[in-house]
């Protein structure tokens, strides 16, 4: 497995210092636009930038000779790249945005205390009152963990991570032409869907658990109002993960999620295209998916902000 982590991305915002605000208020660490979790801090760059937008992703690999496999796949599709002082450096064709792709360190999050639980036949809290309650503070995010993306080309889009960047396809649905990828053992670091230009559909933080997700977004909520509620809690069907949607204060989605598939084996891992698009949200909680998915609020002024900027 060359690609092994998702290490950093990079969005621009009109109005950086409320996602200042935003991260420090959920718990991340950092300033100044550069923020992630105690134990991974600065996966989130926010810079300014006309629109909302996505800029650049930062990928992990395991060794230098994988830069090497790497700029010879680009070769074979005929994109070009920068390569040198240890990192190889592509824009997107498709999409224009930014990819770098560097030898990293094997890593996952320092493990937390499982929160013990009663369950019928197996007693694990006796005499005690469940964590959540008796927690001084709440557990805060752990990293950032996808992204999803939508761009006018999906297909092309698909081929360019897998075929170039490197990518493994996790599940596809309608038809291929959306497509959960991944580049660490999530069930999926990045999901690619239809989209009028490209733009950033949300990105994902992972929390411990069910509780550390439902108390972080019933706590959010309280503070914003329901105006920041867009989907949740459920439990996706692809991926598996439990899930909580909404809006940070730049109009970004942003998921809570907890229990992702994880694939060790790639060889045993077999890709499921048969989903049905109109039963494959949530196996609990709400059914269909809100329509803000595939047309965000602020989604004519991120088309706009495309056409001037690629004029």
């Amino acid at each position: 497995m060359a690609l092994h982590r998702l290490l950093e991305m990079e969005i621009g915002v009109p109005d950086p210092a409320r996602l200042d605000d935003f991260y420090r208020e959920i718990g991340f660490t950092g300033g100044h636009g550069s923020w992630g979790a105690a134990d991974q801090p600065g996966q989130i760059k926010v810079v300014e930038a006309p629109y909302r937008q996505l800029r650049s992703v930062r990928l992990g690999c395991e060794h230098e000779a994988d830069l090497a496999a790497t700029a010879a796949r680009l070769d074979g599709l005929g994109v070009k790249y920068q390569s040198g002082g240890g990192r190889l450096k592509v824009t997107d064709p498709i999409n224009a945005w930014d990819l770098v792709v560097e030898p990293a360190a094997p890593f996952d999050v320092s493990p937390q205390p499982v929160r013990a639980m009663n369950r019928p036949g197996e007693r694990n809290r006796l005499g005690a009152r469940a964590e959540v309650v008796t927690e001084a503070t709440p557990r805060p995010p752990r990293r950032l963990g996808h992204l999803v993306v939508g761009t006018p080309k999906p297909v092309e889009t698909i081929r360019f991570f897998t075929e170039g960047i490197g990518y493994r396809v996790s599940d596809t649905i309608g038809g291929g032409i959306a497509a959960f990828l991944r580049c660490s053992p999530d069930h999926h670091n990045m999901l690619v869907a239809p989209g009028a230009v490209p733009y950033l559909n949300h990105y994902a933080l992972e929390h411990d658990d069910f509780d550390a997700v439902m108390r972080a977004a019933t706590l959010y909520l309280r503070a914003h109002g329901d105006e920041a509620n867009l989907a949740g809690p459920g439990r996706h069907q692809i991926g598996g993960n439990i899930f909580w949607y909404m809006l940070d204060p730049s109009g970004n989605i942003f998921e809570y999620f907890a229990d992702m598939d994880r694939i060790v084996d790639d060889e045993a891992w077999v890709p499921r295209d048969d989903w049905d698009p109109s039963d494959s949200w949530s196996i609990w909680g709400d059914k269909d998916q809100p329509e803000v998915f595939f047309q965000p609020a602020d989604m004519q002024q991120i088309i706009d902000g495309w056409a001037r900027a690629h004029s």
